[in-house]
């Protein structure tokens, strides 16, 4: 499944974007949700003076770059204040695909994918987040090849992260420049 064109189309009408970086780092490949938002945040650090440090990064107030490792409800209150109209969620998904596919998760089948890591199903999360904000939620989820505490990102999966992090970058300079 091509992604790109699935995320042009999702972010046509978006008005202001909240980007939810998910996993936990220390257990491999379901880090890759948070390395997504850490690499954004490098690559966009000195134009829009980002934080590293900080959970909660914004980009001209369009975009919202949420590193929210394995507590993705801590930030359910950020983004009831800042109302975005679309959210996209990347977190590592047990999908019993091949490892290193990406698929797009519905929100109505996402009770069948299993997210290793979080306090609350990710099935709460988006009925949470539905009921209070008026928003369309995406979820963009990898088939992990390890989660073993303690390993880093597997090969296959790290190359995947710098990817869809290129192809994230494309997405948010075109959104920037049309919502200018």
């Amino acid at each position: 499944m091509e992604i790109k064109p699935i995320l042009e189309e999702y972010l046509k009408d978006c008005k202001k974007l909240a980007i939810m970086g998910i996993g936990n780092t220390m257990k491999g490949d379901d880090g890759f949700g948070v390395l997504i938002i850490e690499n954004l945040i490098k690559y966009y650090k000195n134009k829009y003076n980002l934080n590293e440090n900080n959970e909660v990064n914004k980009i001209e107030d369009k975009i919202i770059l949420l590193n929210c490792g394995v507590v993705p409800e801590n930030f359910t209150d950020v983004l009831k204040r800042e109302k975005p109209s679309n959210i996209l969620i990347i977190d590592a998904a047990l999908m019993g695909e091949v490892p290193g596919t990406l698929n797009i998760i519905n929100s109505e089948d996402i009770s069948g994918v299993v997210f290793s890591t979080h306090s609350l199903p990710m099935s709460v999360i988006v009925k949470y987040l539905t009921y209070y904000i008026n928003t369309e939620i995406l979820i963009v989820g990898i088939e992990p090849e390890q989660i073993d505490f303690g390993k880093p990102l597997s090969k296959k999966i790290y190359e995947k992260n710098l990817k869809f992090t290129e192809r994230l970058i494309e997405l948010i300079d075109s959104f920037l420049k049309i919502n200018r």
